[in-house]
């Protein structure tokens, strides 16, 4: 019988087997020669004897080499290969199919779209099959997707003629565990076999090694388009870090040669504003600035566009949606007149709020300041006056307030304004205390002053306030660099918080929530009459902070955007706490916050869908429109509302009136830019093979290998039988 073997090398144990037949030889025993007066009645007796034991003797001799050679001839993996008399190869084939539908698959090669090449070899993978085989097919993507279950071939060609790529990442790795999948539900995993037909782009299948197969199941791989193909791609585009800074991108070359003068299209509100130039060397990414002109508060949407055509258009445009918010106004009380802009008390404030303050390009921040006399104070807080009530007073120190400033002020703080108070030379402690004792957050005491040779500092600051927000990250300065020479003897009263002490002990920065308003009061001087912290580069953020706070407005006052949604992904949105606040959508910016406005891997754990009458006001809309309908919008338990994101574009939500409440841009996966592809031969390499006995799959007795029929399994199963049966015979004993 043409037995083959897969470690021939250990027959060469067999030598051994003369070992035991030499110790036999060695060890056989000898009749003793006895002397005894007759042997008349020993004869027949130890003929008998001797007979027994010569046969016994041979048989466990011959038992032992049996169970040796069994042994060794197992460790030597002997197998019939197919078409040698060993088991023939069942008629019926279980090919599974692997198709990859990533956005990678939309790409053209020199005119030649891959797609289609695709569908082509999975047509006539599947035009070789018979009508008693049987096939499966299992879609690349951002999740792994079993699209068809075993099945007549027929049926796998009818759902191959809808199928179109997507526009989500792929992963060859989790298309492998799911193919596994289906080999598991087999009768017989030896039928099995498993075709991948893709790009094999590297960046999909870097990790095929964590996916761990059986040794018997055979994978190929067909590569659809070559190995490098030239494409230049908008990777990223985000908003800027600082106040007026310019919007950045991040500009790959993929290729293997050069761009030389390619150009970018900016377009802002579906307005082209300019093109910006740019070289790239082959496998170079580097960033580009965009800057901004001024704009209005609402959503806004702006689109890199590469002037150029390669092989993946989809990655050729980068879109960002956010939100210009309207800007807080600011109102400062100044009561020194006749003096020059830099000798008033609120000229430090004013200009950490807007460094452009009195000049023609002012209010291009986030503050709208405006300066204005005690006696005006009264009609700008009014709700009813011909401009709107601003969100923030800034209100130095001075003898007194106009009586109806102070009542107006009252009203205003308890129906939701913002007040900053500070300390000074000027201020009259007891009239101060008289007029605002029910909105300050502490009673003024007389000025005090500090050693000439030791001036006071911020020993300690609450850094979870809002206020000292710019102070949180590591190296990001803080007040402590500030010296103070006077401040006021300070009482808290009982509803305040102190956010911050003088090194001492004594307070520094007080706060008070006073009906829907907000009051801050600090205990030193608007200007550098008190302290030189305004010389500091840490004073502008702390300000810009703590009037921020003030208005109530957070981060809704920045410049931002969410997260940007990638395509195949699941996007999220957090809308209160299980739908019960819908009016307004909770937008915290995405880097205080992460994930409450984001993409998310549609293979993440996700709360169980509850419907809500109330989301059932809110809808779903996409530009530029698909084919199919808009997302579904659905809300989970969490009061997480999430939807699909099949393609790029801007997803807008809308109540039953249409009226927008929020704006997000879609875009394909970066990942999906770096065409490079490995070889068929090089993606086989990559794979972890196990055998049999590491394999989840039950083996059957000559294994699963269709192509051979393994019988170390029989031989070791042969001679533990030897085994027993030796130790029976040699424990066996005669009278």
């Amino acid at each position: 019988m043409p037995f083959l073997f897969t470690h021939a090398f250990l027959l060469s144990a067999l030598a051994g087997l003369g070992i035991p037949v030499l110790l036999h030889l060695l060890l056989k025993q000898r009749n003793p020669r006895m002397k005894v007066s007759t042997l008349r009645f020993f004869e027949v007796l130890d003929t008998r004897s001797s007979s027994r034991r010569k046969l016994k003797n041979l048989l466990l001799l011959l038992l032992r080499l049996l169970v040796f050679a069994l042994i060794v001839l197992a460790f030597a993996r002997p197998y019939l290969p197919e078409g040698w008399g060993g088991k023939p190869r069942p008629k019926r084939q279980d090919v599974i199919l692997v198709l990859d539908r990533s956005l990678s698959l939309r790409a053209t090669d020199s005119g030649k779209p891959r797609w289609p090449a695709a569908l082509a070899e999975t047509r006539r993978i599947l035009t070789t099959l018979t009508e008693s085989d049987r096939a499966a097919l299992v879609g690349i993507g951002e999740r792994a997707e079993v699209l068809s279950g075993f099945g007549p071939p027929s049926l796998i060609l009818d759902r191959l003629k809808d199928l179109q790529p997507t526009s989500s990442r792929g992963d060859v790795t989790e298309a492998l565990r799911e193919a596994l999948s289906l080999v598991a539900t087999l009768d017989s995993p030896g039928t099995a076999s498993v075709t991948v037909i893709g790009d094999l782009q590297r960046t999909g299948a870097d990790q095929l090694n964590r996916v761990s197969l059986p040794r018997w199941l055979p994978i190929q791989f067909i590569r659809v388009g070559p190995a490098v193909s030239p494409n230049v791609a908008i990777t990223d585009l985000r908003l800027p870090a600082e106040p007026n800074g310019p919007l950045s991108m991040i500009v790959a070359n993929y290729g293997d040669q050069p761009v030389q003068n390619h150009s970018v299209r900016c377009v802002l509100d579906g307005q082209t504003i300019s093109k910006i130039s740019f070289s790239r060397g082959a496998g170079v990414s580097d960033s580009l600035e965009w800057k901004l002109p001024r704009l209005t508060a609402g959503w806004h949407e702006a689109e890199v566009q590469l002037e150029v055509s390669d092989a993946l258009a989809e990655d050729n445009v980068r879109r960002l949606a956010f939100l210009v918010p309207e800007r807080i106004r600011v109102v400062a009380v100044e009561s020194r007149s006749q003096v020059r802009s830099f000798e008033e008390q609120t000229f430090f404030v004013a200009a950490a709020l807007d460094p452009f303050f009195g000049a023609t390009n002012s209010g291009q921040g986030g503050f709208l300041v405006e300066i204005l006399r005690p006696e005006a104070l009264a009609a700008a807080v009014a709700p009813n006056g011909t401009k709107p009530p601003p969100d923030v007073v800034l209100l130095p120190a001075m003898r007194s307030l106009p009586g109806d400033a102070v009542a107006a002020l009252n009203a205003w703080v308890d129906q939701g304004g913002g007040i900053f108070f500070f300390g000074g030379d000027s201020l009259e402690p007891s009239r101060f205390n008289a007029e605002f004792g029910a909105l300050s957050p502490a009673q003024w005491g007389s000025p005090v002053s500090a050693d000439a040779e030791v001036p006071w500092r911020i020993g300690a600051f609450d850094r979870t306030s809002p206020v000292f927000r710019p102070f949180t990250a590591a190296r990001s300065g803080g007040p402590a660099v500030a010296e103070f020479t006077r401040r006021h003897a300070v009482s808290a009263s009982p509803q305040s918080a102190v956010l911050a002490r003088f090194d001492d002990g004594h307070p520094f920065l007080l706060s008070r929530s006073v009906g829907r308003g907000a009051v801050l009061l600090a205990n030193t001087s608007a200007d550098t009459a008190w302290t030189d912290w305004p010389k500091h580069k840490s004073f502008v953020p702390w300000v810009m902070a703590a009037v921020t706070w003030l208005a109530d407005r957070g981060d809704d006052r920045l410049l931002r955007s969410s997260e940007p949604l990638i395509t195949g992904t699941e996007g999220r949105i957090l809308w209160g706490n299980g739908g019960a606040d819908l009016s307004a959508p909770s937008i915290p910016s995405a880097a205080a916050i992460p994930g409450v406005l984001t993409a998310a891997s549609a293979n993440a754990a996700t709360p169980t869908a509850t419907p809500s009458p109330a989301f059932a006001r809110f809808g779903l809309q996409v530009r530029p429109a698909s084919s199919g309908p808009p997302p579904a919008l659905e809300v989970r338990s969490d009061g997480t509302a999430v939807f699909e994101v099949p393609i790029s574009g801007f997803y807008s939500v809308t109540d039953n009136s249409g009226r927008e409440r929020w704006r997000l841009a879609a875009n394909p996966p970066p990942i999906e830019s770096d065409l490079a592809a490995l070889e068929p031969s090089a993606a086989d390499g990559r794979l972890a093979r196990l055998t049999d006995a590491e394999s989840d799959l039950p083996p059957g007795w000559f294994g699963n290998e269709p192509s051979r029929q393994e019988w170390w399994r029989i031989l070791l199963a042969a001679a533990l039988a030897l085994l027993l049966i030796e130790t029976v015979v040699a424990n066996r004993t005669h009278p």
